[in-house]
């Protein structure tokens, strides 16, 4: 309890006093006694008694501990004026990569929607020639006749089943 204890004749008195009060004041006293006591345990237990500010503009600070001081703040400054500027350069550096991915995609389907449009206008001239090529073998066969210059197997190109000379004369195969 936070009764204090008295010494020598003191506390006889105390004593004395402490017989010549009825129990119904004792009991109040005690209840005042256990308060205080929680409130002194609640003082002692959240309220720190001493703060560690070293670098921290006191009274007792010397004029040199002012320049320490600044010395200090100015290195934490530029510390995060750094960590400022690398995390700009690293969220840069991710936007970019992030945008030339996309720009890489989009170029490579472009790329690739062209080579299919290529391929398919291939396919179809190619097409338009074996038909045009099947339908002079077509006609040669029921006709007897070659077309001269007109969309032939040897106009073409194409050897075909004709066989071209030295001199650039175009010789006609034997038909079987």
């Amino acid at each position: 309890m936070a009764l204090q204890h008295f010494v020598g004749q003191s506390q006889e008195l105390a004593l004395a006093a402490a017989t010549a009060i009825t129990p119904e004041e004792r009991e109040e006293r005690q209840k005042q006694a256990e308060k205080l006591d929680e409130k002194l345990r609640f003082i002692v237990e959240k309220i720190p008694d001493r703060r560690y500010h070293i670098m921290g503009s006191n009274a007792g600070a010397g004029s040199g501990e002012f320049h320490m001081y600044r010395a200090s703040r100015r290195r934490e400054q530029e510390r995060l004026e750094r960590l400022d500027e690398d995390w700009e350069a690293m969220k840069a550096s991710e936007d970019f990569q992030r945008k030339q991915e996309v720009l890489q995609r989009e170029d490579e389907e472009r790329t690739a929607k062209r080579r299919a449009q290529r391929q398919k206008k291939k396919d179809k001239q190619k097409s338009k020639k074996q038909k045009q090529g099947a339908g002079d073998v077509a006609t040669c066969a029921a006709g007897g006749e070659q077309q001269s210059g007109g969309g032939g197997a040897a106009a073409d190109g194409g050897s075909g089943s004709e066989a071209e000379e030295e001199d650039g004369k175009v010789e006609a195969a034997p038909l079987d």
